[in-house]
């Protein structure tokens, strides 16, 4: 579905069961003058159409379990557990309720 995977460090992303992962998602584990750094989508999360996973800290980014990221969205650092997230840069809007 047009979703782009950092092929520099693929072994670095990781997508657990029952995720749904919309149309032209893109996950990004590094950057520019930046280390390759972990991915994590736990399982039951949501990620929204043309969303941006970015991975910017040594910890990584992590989107929690039943956590929904909205349409269009930057993720440039971890979401919590049934959280709701939406923007550029991304920010809480709400819990899921799972």
């Amino acid at each position: 579905m047009r979703c782009y995977l950092d092929d520099m460090c693929h072994t670095l992303i990781e997508i657990e069961d029952n995720v749904t992962i919309s149309y032209g998602v893109y996950f990004t584990c590094h950057g520019r003058k930046q280390g390759h750094n972990r991915i994590l989508i736990k399982q039951v999360a949501y990620i929204g159409m043309n969303a941006s996973i970015i991975a910017r800290r040594e910890e990584g980014t992590v989107v929690g379990r039943n956590a929904i990221v909205g349409a269009c969205s930057l993720v440039n650092k971890s979401v919590p557990d049934e959280g709701v997230v939406a923007g550029i840069p991304v920010r809480a809007i709400g819990k899921s309720g799972k």
